[in-house]
């Protein structure tokens, strides 16, 4: 009785191996993130294309994203591709916008030809990243794989922060980013504009804002925001306040500043603009719309709202009085809900919707509109359970293990805060912690039940130079998209990450840059080295 226990019991759990995980067989194609449903072509045939390639499109838009999809072949292979355009049933490879299916759905047939269909544009760039990883080479060949793939992502935000603000990168730096990103697709580059150090946006409204070392022009942005476009990757700008402001307070104290000067003498802890002064809010209004003017593809706007130092409000003459006149009493978180409401109003003027970091209390007079979306970070401010049970709409960037960071953080050596790939691939859109021993989540993270309410995750590098971003992500970011793409565990890590690691080879052609995280060199899954400080 007990052999046949056991026997029912092993059983059992293989069957519920079999179905929870992507079977892993020699022959199956090495892509990442994991595709929802691959079909293999029963006689494991291969379709063999030449450096002259004919192809169809539905769409003429879709030549732009043909072009895109040229050029990463030839850094694949070193060949000269060429693309001629021909009529759908001669041709080689047809890509097809198909409204039948959703927005970032794709589908991929592989037989005598390559037909790919996708629900908008953005699925069929995705769809080209699938063929760059699917695509191999011999003799001056290139070969795919016979097969049929359905995929669409199991989460619509997909997000990778880069902190412009703090350490300036060029444009062709930022141009490696978005292939990186677009490589293992990405949905949402954010910008992080502005902050303390710096502000990288050449304003002609207030042209002394921009930081004369930091030197973007509006030309530089735009030609990014359409190389993503290209890519299937929308920029989204975020100018962080009232918080993280200090160039406006330094550089327009008239404006920004309160009594129209420095609230204190550190300029470290002077680094809040005046919520209490009409003068802002119609500068800010001008800024937002200077801004989106430029970052056109993007529907959101973000305007940072976190870690802003609200006792500087307090026992302002002009302040009071803009309290009183306003009925906010004399609480000034009740003056940054109201901020927040106004801004929330400003960027919907725009025809945007808002985005802010989890920075305002729970409790409060004035009701945070729920329309805005809320990027839940530390869980000082507003635990994630609260914002899900308060009907709010949040975006994943935990701390632990999805930020980056490049110093500042105030820990014994500390200089790098780092997470393995294989710690990210432990996390899920639902789960939030942290290291510090100050936050809710620092010894019981935070599991919430599954809802639909979080809507996705985002990658965060802070602090980081420009050269360092590449070899940062290149293991990391495809581990994190894994685990938004498809919401539940498809394989074991191990398995997962052998993907990883032969399609950088491939990535490594497309951004021309083959420099490592020297701690990932090596890399050991048994190696657990979760939260390391390095100096």
């Amino acid at each position: 009785m007990k052999e046949k226990t056991l026997i029912l019991i092993f059983l059992t759990a293989l069957y519920s191996c079999e179905t929870t995980q992507t079977k892993i067989v020699d022959d199956q194609p090495n892509i990442v993130p994991i595709p929802k449903n691959v079909i293999l072509d029963a006689g494991k045939r291969s379709l063999v294309l030449t450096n002259s390639i004919l192809f169809f499109i539905n769409s003429p838009e879709l030549n732009t994203l043909l072009g895109v999809f040229e050029k990463d072949i030839e850094s694949i292979s070193s060949m000269d591709i060429k693309f001629r355009n021909t009529s759908k049933i001669k041709a080689d490879l047809i890509f097809e916008i198909d409204n039948n299916l959703e927005d970032e759905e794709y589908s991929i047939k592989i037989s005598n030809n390559i037909s790919i269909n996708g629900g908008s544009y953005n699925a069929l760039a995705m769809a080209k990243s699938t063929l760059n990883q699917l695509l191999k080479l011999k003799k001056n060949k290139l070969i795919f794989p016979m097969l049929e793939i359905v995929d669409k992502p199991d989460s619509e935000y997909r997000g990778l922060l880069i902190d412009l603000a703090r350490m300036w990168h060029d444009v062709s730096t930022l141009k490696n980013i978005i292939d990186l990103a677009s490589f293992y697709k990405i949905k949402y580059l954010q910008l992080h504009l502005s902050d303390d150090q710096s502000f990288t946006f050449p304003s002609e409204i207030f042209p002394k804002l921009a930081s004369p070392d930091r030197p973007y022009s509006k030309r530089d942005f735009r030609e990014l925001v359409k190389y993503a476009s290209d890519r299937g990757i929308i920029i989204i700008p975020e100018m962080d306040i009232p918080g993280h402001s200090r160039q406006f307070v330094e550089i327009y104290p008239e404006i920004f500043g309160v009594n129209n000067k420095m609230l204190q003498t550190n300029p470290w802890k002077s680094n809040v603009i005046n919520i209490g002064s009409e003068k802002v809010y119609s500068a800010i209004d001008q800024l937002i719309g200077e801004i989106i003017e430029v970052f056109n593809t993007s529907p959101y706007f973000h305007i940072g709202g976190d870690e802003a130092n609200l006792d500087l409000y307090k026992n302002v003459p002009e302040i009071d009085s803009f309290m009183r006149k306003n009925n906010l009493g004399k609480d000034v978180h009740e003056l940054f809900r109201y901020f927040l409401v106004r801004m929330n109003e400003i960027v919907k003027k725009h025809n945007k919707k808002m985005f802010l970091w989890e920075g305002f209390r729970r409790e409060g007079e004035i009701e945070i509109p729920r329309d805005v979306v809320v990027f839940a970070f530390e869980t000082m401010y507003h635990l994630p359970s609260h914002l899900i049970e308060d009907g709010f709409t949040v975006v994943n960037t935990s701390w632990t293990p999805l930020y980056l960071v490049n110093g500042g953080v105030k820990q014994p050596r500390a200089r790098r805060a780092v997470w393995s790939p294989e710690t990210i691939y432990s996390w899920n859109i639902w789960r939030w912690e942290h290291w510090w021993d100050q936050t809710p989540v620092y010894k019981n993270p935070m599991q919430l039940e599954e809802t639909s309410q979080i809507i996705g995750g985002q990658m965060c590098s802070w602090e980081q130079a420009g050269e360092a971003e590449i070899p940062s992500l290149r293991k990391r970011l495809p581990v994190f998209i894994e685990r938004v793409w498809n919401n539940k565990e498809k394989m074991p890590f191990e398995d997962f990450f052998i993907r990883v690691e032969k399609n950088d080879l491939k990535l490594s052609k497309i951004i021309n840059d083959k420099r490592q995280d020297s701690i990932l060199l090596g890399f050991d899954s048994d190696d657990h080295y979760d939260g390391m400080w390095v100096d």
